[in-house]
């Protein structure tokens, strides 16, 4: 018998991974991050710009091994899902049992991101000259195709989302709302 799948859906920011470690944690369940398998990232913008173009096909986002690692982990116990994808994305689509989409300003995703890379970046010890030359790459990227992106993956997985929850600034809040989203589920 296969355990429930709770994915947690939203723009690079959101609070994905901070809301699915403590979700895991408070459900004892698996933790599977899509980051850990998405290739998407490694194209260039020129691809991404031509993928827009085609009007965006979810499905064509590469990410070997995950649907496999979600069957295989949903054998076992209760998995946390995070995914930029939702239900959206075909080969992940009818192991989701609840699709919980975090909704977030995209300028405060955005602020986020960048307080999460820099701070990984100054973990590291990293010499400040790349990490800067990374910041005006992703920023002369949003506009052209990392904005847009994010506005297809509003569009399709959002409104596939059986629940959606907002994490502005109170995480607590939204922890809340994640709680009753299971408890209606539950019901």
């Amino acid at each position: 018998m296969t355990q429930p799948v709770i994915a947690l859906s939203g723009p690079p920011g959101a609070g994905k991974t901070t809301i699915g470690r403590w979700l895991a944690n408070e459900m004892g369940a698996a933790r599977i991050n899509y980051d850990d398998y998405e290739q998407m990232t490694r194209r260039s913008p020129d691809e991404v710009a031509a993928w827009l173009s085609r009007d965006a096909p979810i499905d064509e986002i590469p990410a070997p091994g995950l649907p496999e690692a979600v069957n295989k982990a949903r054998q076992q116990q209760a998995v946390v899902y995070e995914t930029p994808l939702g239900r959206a994305w075909t080969p992940t689509r009818d192991m989701i049992t609840l699709s919980i989409w975090i909704e977030t300003p995209l300028d405060l995703a955005l602020a986020r991101k960048l307080q999460i890379i820099a701070t990984a970046w100054q973990e590291k010890g990293g010499p400040v000259a790349p990490c800067t030359q990374w910041f005006k790459g992703h920023l002369h990227a949003y506009e052209s195709i990392i904005r847009p992106s994010l506005l297809v993956q509003m569009e399709r997985v959002r409104k596939r989302a059986d629940v959606v929850v907002h994490n502005d600034l109170d995480l607590q809040r939204t922890r809340d709302q994640v709680k009753a989203a299971l408890g209606r589920a539950a019901d």
